[in-house]
Order: structure tokens, then sequence, then C-alpha cells
């Protein structure tokens, strides 16, 4: 799901908030209906703001879903969730909650998540080919009591 592609963007500005409506005008942009399984990438646009403006204090101004999405995934069965970022928009506007999605997904609705992906080339070849469904592999390390590991993901049109 390309976020800033909804409006001709490169990026996203600030803590722009991703809603519910947002993913849902991504399906009908795409021609997509997210479903059961499926794995659920958004892309806010966070390398190439960096490439535009430099590094930021991510914790203070960084694009990002809001966690009234979190309702929204659960209904849709999302299996993974990543992003090119921690998910959520930063700040959250959640007092003393710093990343509702992330630990949302995690915990409440035992979704895996994919952090700090570098989207751009898939951004760009997914446009070319006017095509956003696609296999997505990755195969974590084996880490004993691990609660995360390195991963080259793959897509595969």
């Amino acid at each position: 799901m390309d976020m800033p592609a909804l409006t001709g963007a490169q990026f996203l500005v600030g803590n722009k908030a991703s809603y519910p409506e947002d993913l849902e005008a991504w399906e009908k942009k795409a021609g997509i209906k997210v479903g059961s399984g499926d794995a659920i990438l958004i892309r806010t646009g966070r390398w190439a703001r960096r490439a535009a403006q430099g590094d930021w204090d991510f914790e203070k101004g960084s694009a990002g879903l809001d966690a009234s999405c979190l309702p929204w995934l659960k209904s849709r069965d999302v299996a993974i969730l990543g992003s090119d970022l921690a998910t959520d928009v930063m700040p959250s506007g959640i007092e003393g909650v710093s990343l509702p999605v992330h630990f949302g997904s995690i915990y409440a609705m035992g979704v895996p998540i994919l952090d700090n992906l570098d989207l751009e080339p898939l951004s760009a070849a997914a446009a070319r080919q006017r095509r956003w469904e696609f296999l997505l592999t990755a195969a974590p390390l084996r880490v004993e009591g691990g609660t995360g590991s390195p991963i080259n993901p793959i897509a595969t049109f």
C-alpha cells in the first residue's frame, strides 16, 4: 500500500497519519481487496523523505498508521504487517502509548511485523507493472529465545 501515491507525492510529510479510509482508498486505487492471510506492506516514503530532507527525529514526526487501523487490520485477518518505518504514526497521539499499532498487532492479534523495510524499489516496480499483489518471501533467522531477526524479504511478481 503506497500511501504517498494516493496523492501523487513522493513521501508523506511530517507525522501524517493514515486511517482505515486511506487503506480502503488504496484498495480502490490498486483494484485489490485485502483478505485473510494477506501480508500488507505500508509505504510512507520514509527513505525518499530521508534522501530529500536528510535525517530527522523519527519519534517526533513520522508518518504511519493511526491506531484506528487496528480493528480494520483485524477484520481483514491480516497475517503480516510491514512498513518502511515502525508502522505507527509518531507521535501516536495516544497519551503514554508510543507504538499502539506496532504492539497491538503483535500482542493483541499475533501478527508479525516487518520494520524499516526499503520499499522504494518495490514501489517503483509495482507502479511500472501497475500490479500491487505479489508473493512475499521472508525467512527470519532461527534465534532461540529471540523476538526479532534480520530478513531479506523478496517480492516475486
